[in-house]
C-alpha cells in the first residue's frame, strides 16, 4: 500500500511525457494586492482634505444659488475608492493575461452583477447625470463609486486565499481604528485635533493657510465626528468593529496582545457611546443578540474574558451616561410615540398668533392660498379688478363659510376672527416696491406669497418663487418626529418609491428628487423651512430611490447569502483558531451594521470598510469550509 501511495513526477525530458504547468505560488503578487485591499478597507476612512469644486446648483429653487462649493470629508475618499478599484482591475487583467487568475466559486457574483447592472442603468436613464456620475455635494457616492464597491468585493473574494491574507485587513483595521478612536477622544475632551493650527494645516492646501481662522466646522463642542462628517456615521461603522475586536480579545491568550485588543475594544466602545447615536446602539444590540444565539454555551466556557468585556462596557457606559442617556431615552420616546407633535389648544385669552400651529398643507393657486392649521382648513382668497389689480382679500373655512378679519395694531396685518385660527396665525398684506405679497404669520415664522400675474407663489428665503401643493405622505401621521424627524423624512420618501420599482433616478440624487417644496411639513416637524433634505437616513430607502428596487433586492440577496452561510458555519464551529474567531466577529459586526443601516445612510466614509470586511468574511467562510 505504501508503494501505491507514493507519487512519482513525470520526467519533463522524457519522450511523450505529459507537460505539467508550473505551480503558481499562493502569495504570488499578493503583497501589492494586499496593500490595495488594506488601504481600501482600513485607511480610506482617515482621509480628510479640503477640495473646492463647482456644481450647477442655481438650477434648483431650493438652492441658495451658490455654485462654488467646498468639501472636506468625502471627495478624496471617493477619489481613492476609484483609484483602488482601478488598481484592482489592472491586477485582475494582469493575472488573466499571465493565466494566474483563479476564479473562486461563489453564488455572490450573481447579485453583485445584477446590482452593478441596475446602478449603470439608473445612470443611463437619469435626468441628473451631472450629479449621478460622481454623487451629490458633500457625499460623492455616485455611479462610479457604487460600481467600485462591487469591483473591490470581487477582487477581495478572488485574491485572498489563506489565513495570512486575512490579516492584511484585520491588523491595518486595528491601526486605523486606534487612530480614529484617539481622534474621537480628543473631540470628546474638547481638544479636537482638527481645531488646532496643525490639524487645520494638515487638511488644507498651503494657499489657504492665511485664512485658517475662518475654518470652523459646524460640529458642537465635544461631539465625536472623527473623520466621517456626521456623528451618526461614527457609531455606524463601529458596529462593524466592536464585535470583531471583542472576539479577538476573547481569542487571544498572549497577555500583552490581549491587553492591546482590550484597550482597542474599550476605545471603540467609548467612541460608539460618545457619538450618541441610537442607530448604532440598535445595531450593536442586534449584534450582541446574534452572538448570544450563535455562541450560546461557549460564552460560559469563555466566562472570564466575556465578563471583562461586559465590565468594560458597563464602566464606560457609566462614565459617559450624560451622553447616551438622553439619546436612548429620546429614541424610546420616539418608538412609543411620545415625541409626536402636540397640538396646543388655545386658551380663551390667548393673543393673536401666539400658539405654534401644525401646518398640514399649503396649496398655492391662481387667486388663492389653501392651507390647514391644526387640522382646520383655511382659504385666503383674492379678488381682482378688471384691469388685473388686486381688489381685496377674504378668508373662508373648509366649508366655504366666510371668516371675518380685524385690523391689528401693526399696519397691514389682520387677525383672524375665528376661535379655530385666532391664536394660530395672522394675515398681512405687504408690498416691496411694485411687488405685492400676502403674508401668513405664525408665532415663529412668516410665509410670504408673491402675487404674480399667473398666480400666487411662495417666496423662499433665497427669493425664489415656488408653487406649493399637497405632498404625498405615508405613515407616521401622529409621530413625524420619530427618530430625530426620520418619521417625517420616511413618510415623504415612501411615496417616491413607486417611481423607482425598476430603476432609480440615478445614484446619490435623493436631494434632487425629494419634495423640497414641502415647507409646511418642514415647519410642522420643527425643521428650518429652508433646510435641504439630502439623505433619507435609511440606507435601503436610499438604494431604492437612487438605483431602483431591483438593485436593493440584489444587494439583500448578496447579504442574505453571506448571513445564512455564516450562521450555519459559526453555530457549529469548534472555535480553536484565529480564523474562526475573526470570521465570527466579522459576521456579528456585519449583522449589526445591516440593522444600523435602517437608521443611517450609505456613505463613502463607512462603505469601503463594510465591503472590505464583507469580502474578507466570504473568504474566511470559504477557508473554514475547506477545513471542515
Amino acid at each position: 500500500m505504501a508503494k501505491q501511495e507514493k507519487k512519482v513526477l513525470p520526467k519533463a525530458a522524457s519522450k511523450g511525457a505529459v507537460k505539467v504547468a508550473p505551480t503558481i505560488p499562493e502569495d504570488d503578487g499578493f503583497g501589492f494586492s494586499g496593500g490595495v485591499i488594506a488601504f481600501f478597507t482600513a485607511f480610506i476612512i482617515l482621509l480628510v482634505r479640503m477640495h473646492s469644486y463647482q456644481r450647477p446648483m442655481d438650477q434648483f429653487f431650493w438652492s441658495n444659488g451658490n455654485n462654488n462649493l467646498v468639501d472636506f470629508f468625502s471627495y478624496y475618499k471617493m477619489l481613492f475608492i476609484l483609484i483602488c478599484a482601478g488598481l484592482a482591475v489592472l491586477v485582475i487583467l494582469y493575472r488573466f493575461t499571465t493565466q494566474t487568475f483563479r476564479l473562486q466559486r461563489s453564488y455572490a457574483y450573481y447579485p453583485m452583477l445584477i446590482y452593478a447592472a441596475f446602478v449603470a442603468l439608473s445612470y443611463a436613464f437619469s435626468p441628473y447625470k451631472d450629479f449621478a456620475f460622481l454623487g451629490y455635494n458633500d457625499r460623492f457616492e455616485g455611479t462610479l463609486t457604487l460600481i467600485a464597491y462591487m469591483v473591490m468585493l470581487f477582487f477581495i473574494i478572488n485574491t485572498m486565499r489563506k489565513e495570512s491574507h486575512t490579516k492584511w485587513v484585520i491588523y491595518p483595521l486595528a491601526i486605523s481604528s486606534a487612530i480614529l478612536s484617539i481622534l474621537g477622544l480628543t473631540q470628546a475632551l474638547d481638544k479636537d485635533f482638527f481645531r488646532t493650527t496643525i490639524g487645520k494645516k494638515l487638511i488644507t492646501p498651503s494657499s489657504f493657510w492665511e485664512n485658517l481662522d475662518s475654518l470652523n466646522f459646524t460640529f458642537q463642542n465635544r461631539e465625536i465626528y472623527q473623520t466621517v462628517y456626521n456623528i451618526n456615521y461614527v457609531s455606524f461603522y463601529l458596529t462593524l468593529l466592536v464585535p470583531l475586536f471583542g472576539m479577538l480579545f476573547i481569542y487571544e491568550q498572549h497577555l500583552k496582545k490581549k491587553v492591546l485588543w482590550g484597550v482597542l475594544t474599550g476605545l471603540l466602545v467609548f467612541n460608539l457611546i460618545g457619538s450618541a447615536s441610537s442607530g448604532g446602539f440598535a445595531g450593536l444590540a442586534v449584534a450582541v443578540i446574534i452572538a448570544v444565539i450563535v455562541l450560546n454555551k461557549r460564552l460560559i466556557e469563555w466566562k472570564r474574558p466575556v465578563l471583562i468585556v461586559i465590565a468594560l462596557i458597563l464602566v464606560i457606559g457609566g462614565v459617559t451616561y450624560q451622553r447616551w442617556l438622553p439619546e436612548v431615552s429620546g429614541a424610546l420616546n420616539s418608538v412609543l410615540g411620545r415625541t409626536a407633535i402636540v397640538q396646543e389648544t388655545p386658551t380663551v385669552d390667548a393673543t393673536a398668533a401666539s400658539v405654534r400651529p401644525t401646518i398640514d398643507y399649503i396649496v398655492t393657486n391662481e387667486d388663492s392660498v389653501e392651507l390647514s392649521l391644526n387640522g382646520e382648513p383655511l382659504n385666503v382668497n383674492l379678488s381682482y379688478y378688471s384691469d388685473g389689480k388686486v381688489e381685496g382679500m377674504t378668508l373662508a373655512d373648509g366649508e366655504g363659510q366666510p371668516i371675518a378679519m380685524k385690523p391689528a395694531a401693526e399696519a397691514g396685518t389682520y387677525t383672524i376672527e375665528d376661535e379655530r385660527f385666532f391664536a394660530l396665525a395672522t394675515i398681512s398684506y405687504a408690498a416691496d416696491g411694485e411687488q405685492y405679497y400676502i403674508l401668513l404669520n405664525t408665532v415663529d415664522e412668516q410665509f410670504p406669497f408673491a402675487i404674480m400675474e399667473d398666480g400666487l407663489f411662495y417666496t423662499t428665503k433665497a427669493g425664489r418663487l415656488v408653487d406649493m401643493d399637497i405632498v404625498p405622505a405615508i405613515g407616521w401621521e401622529d409621530n413625524q418626529q420619530f427618530g430625530s424627524n426620520r418619521g417625517y423624512i420616511w413618510s415623504r420618501t415612501l411615496p417616491m418609491m413607486k417611481e423607482t420599482l425598476l430603476i432609480g433616478h440615478g445614484a446619490d440624487t435623493y436631494s434632487i428628487t425629494f419634495p423640497q417644496n414641502d415647507y409646511a411639513g418642514k415647519y410642522s416637524v420643527g425643521f428650518p423651512t429652508n433646510i435641504i433634505v439630502d439623505k433619507p437616513h435609511n440606507m435601503y430607502m436610499g438604494m431604492v430611490l437612487g438605483t431602483g428596487m431591483l438593485s436593493l433586492l440584489a444587494l439583500l440577496t448578496l447579504f442574505g447569502i453571506y448571513l445564512v452561510q455564516s450562521f450555519r458555519l459559526y453555530y457549529r464551529a469548534a472555535y480553536t483558531d484565529f480564523l474562526t474567531y475573526a470570521g465570527a466577529g466579522i459576521f456579528f459586526g456585519i449583522s449589526g451594521f445591516l440593522v444600523a443601516g435602517l437608521f443611517n445612510d450609505s456613505t463613502v466614509s463607512v462603505m469601503p470598510m463594510f465591503y472590505g470586511l464583507l469580502g474578507t468574511g466570504f473568504v474566511i467562510n470559504r477557508l473554514l469550509g475547506q477545513k471542515q
